[in-house]
């Protein structure tokens, strides 16, 4: 759908659809949910809702790890809206409802909700409902139009009948059908055995879009826009990487370099894209998907946009970042190597560790003759070690029967490099290559030489990412009528701001993250200053919400300081607090000003919660049924009638449109 708004300044509220609550909705959100929360926004003056994911994600709470790029998560459907329920038998009607009713008992009284107890319970009902109505619905044609309007439907319902089938085993341990292409496709839709599965799932994506659709185009009418979010990467165990192999390097994961939070860096798991396929295919599959995305929204959410100029991409085989490098990026040639005086022989002591054999049999003690040969490799004539070519990784050593202390030294020397071997042949340093031994050991001369060699890489390297994300990310711009906007945060190159700023594509200020780190002090940028090529966040879904992170974290007397506040700095993020903070935050020159509602209900103490960390989202890095479980603490008809917090809010979204005074 078309972006209504154009170049206006408005008022967003973020929200996880899961943590919609209402009377009518079975333990989570639900996308009927919207329309309430759409006349909530309507009469305070909010005129964007902005979702976390909704795909399908299986039982992985995180809306980040899809099984699909298409399909709709079932948690999402109301059950009592769909054509089937009320053309059922009055017998199976009330069966179901009592089953609801009984649902809505046993999950309604919790604070955050029960991800896998509600998605099984809905799941139970929706079977139930489409065996017993499945030959009217199959008979009606409206499913094979649905198909054939939606080709990745078949190859989605066919993975999940198989993912069934196999215990939800990733397909990559499937002992069958492993190897798909389109044949197979075909074939296993026509397997009478799995017809039943298959039929299921795909009748639950057309339900799903059918709902979502008409939510959607309720917001639309009343001038509220739906802005999705777009995960940049796609699971591994997803239909998208089974089916559609080819666009994917699986033997490379998606992850993030060392920083301040993480010592070892992250890696995600996910297999990054092979971007030389995808532009073979002019891009079918991105556009494809944002097409299919703005069926439903006017502006969408590009997650983690640093990864269509380069991602930080781990050889398959580590669990940590520190073995990856950028891809792309340009490399440096073994020729330009050797003209700086580094010969064959050098470079591969930069690049593969080299061990003492004295520190090898001190660390190792009695396990060193059973580890040379399938794990360290003597180097003739010398009593030094490499890492034998076999080890493909982290995880093995990770996996040898020695002490903590003997496994972390081991690892240690594993990750000793100055240089890694990038997929083209040519080399790049590591994030920690000054860190490297060996690099420590280089003269003066050979360091500068080293030094002048990566930064000329470095500069190359800054205008290839510009190349490649102002190519991709323009395919995707004119893929759609969605307005783009770039979730641009982390270690950011240059190119980056560049290049959005040039395809016209809103950047992300999250004000506790926004300083000048160039300038002297590193002073905390005023939201005056914000472009106006941008959306203005005051916390995310990875974040703590601005109580939290006022009461509980640091920064927030360079906030105050900043707006020029009289007074000390309030320890408290109490709502008079909270107006001061917000009001100026709209005034910020950036098209979009978008708010968690957890920090919208910080204007009503009544509602909140006394520790704010339990209003959060999700805690990077951290995995458990907490996260991503969050759920508003009143019902939306709640919301609609708290005529205090609705002016409060009312008061705020005027702002953006009568030009009053930030004070």
């Amino acid at each position: 759908m078309k972006y209504p708004h154009t170049s206006e300044k408005i008022t967003g509220i973020l929200i996880p659809p899961a943590g919609l609550r209402s009377k009518d909705s079975i333990g989570c959100g639900e996308f009927a949910d919207l329309r309430l929360l759409g006349e909530w926004c309507a009469e305070t003056g909010i005129r964007l809702i902005q979702l976390l994911p909704v795909n399908d994600t299986g039982s992985e709470s995180s809306p980040y790890s899809a099984l699909s790029a298409n399909a709709l998560h079932p948690l999402y459907i109301r059950i009592t809206e769909l054509p089937e329920y009320t053309a059922a038998p009055p017998d199976l009607q009330k069966k179901l409802n009592g089953t609801i009713t009984a649902a809505r008992q046993r999950f309604e009284p919790t604070a955050r909700f029960d991800y896998a107890g509600v998605l099984t319970a809905k799941m139970e009902m929706l079977r139930e409902l489409f065996d017993a109505t499945d030959p009217v619905t199959s008979a009606s044609g409206e499913l094979n139009a649905f198909l054939r309007a939606n080709p990745w439907v078949k190859a989605y319902a066919i993975f999940r009948a198989l993912k069934n089938r196999n215990e939800e085993r990733s397909w990559t341990e499937w002992e069958s059908e492993r190897d798909i292409d389109a044949a197979g496709i075909t074939r296993l839709w026509k397997r009478r055995d799995l017809t039943g599965d298959t039929r299921f799932y795909a009748w639950l994506q057309l339900r799903l879009a059918q709902q979502f659709a008409g939510v959607a185009e309720e917001l639309d009418t009343r001038g509220i826009a739906l802005k999705g979010d777009i995960p940049i990467l796609m699971n591994e165990d997803s239909a998208d990487a089974w089916y559609d192999r080819d666009i994917f390097r699986p033997e490379l994961r998606a992850g993030a370099p060392p920083d301040m939070f993480s010592a070892l860096g992250q890696n995600w798991g996910f297999p990054i894209y092979n971007w030389e396929r995808l532009a073979e295919r002019d891009y079918d599959w991105w556009r494809n998907r944002l097409k299919h995305a703005a069926r439903y929204y006017h502006a969408y959410r590009i997650d983690h946009v640093l990864g269509f100029f380069r991602i930080w991409a781990v050889p398959a085989g580590n669990y940590s970042g520190i073995p990856g490098f950028f891809w792309p990026q340009h490399g440096i040639t073994d020729d330009e190597w050797r003209d700086a005086g580094f010969d064959t022989d050098r470079i591969t002591w930069l690049r593969e560790p080299h061990i003492d054999g004295a520190e090898l049999r001190e660390h190792l003690n009695g396990t060193v003759d059973e580890l040379i040969g399938p794990v360290f490799q003597q180097l003739d004539g010398e009593d030094l070690f490499r890492f034998a070519p076999e080890i493909s990784g982290e995880q093995e050593l990770a996996d040898l029967a020695l002490t903590e202390d003997q496994r972390g030294w081991v690892l240690e020397q594993y990750r000793d490099r100055a240089l890694v071997r990038l997929p083209d042949g040519t080399h790049a340093p590591t994030w920690t290559f000054r860190e490297c031994s060996r690099y420590n050991h280089l003269n003066d001369t050979e360091r500068d030489r080293f030094e002048a060699l990566v930064a000329h890489a470095g500069v190359a390297s800054n205008e290839l990412w510009a190349d490649h994300g102002h190519h991709v990310l323009e395919v995707m711009k004119e893929s759609s009528d969605m307005l783009p906007c770039a979730e641009d945060l982390g270690v950011v190159p240059e190119a980056v701001p560049r290049v959005l700023e040039r395809l016209g594509i809103l950047g992300l200020n999250i004000p506790r993250w926004t300083y000048s780190w160039d300038a002297p002090g590193q002073p905390i940028i005023p939201f005056g200053e914000y472009p106006e090529l941008s959306v203005c966040a005051p916390s995310v879904h990875d974040t703590s919400t601005m109580r939290g992170w006022w009461e509980n974290e640091e920064g927030r007397e360079d906030l105050w300081e900043m707006l020029g506040m009289d007074g000390p700095c309030p320890a408290q993020f109490d709502p008079a607090t909270a107006r001061q903070v917000y009001r100026a935050m709209l005034h910020a020159p950036s098209r979009i000003v978008v708010f968690a509602l957890q920090d919208l209900l910080a204007l009503s103490p009544e509602v909140i919660h006394d520790d704010p960390e339990q209003e959060r989202v999700n805690v990077p890095g951290t995995y458990n049924d907490f996260n991503w479980t969050w759920r508003m603490p009143l019902t939306l008809e709640e919301l609609r009638h708290n005529p205090t917090l609705s002016a409060e809010v009312s008061a705020l979204t005027a702002i953006r449109t009568s030009g009053l005074s930030p004070a």
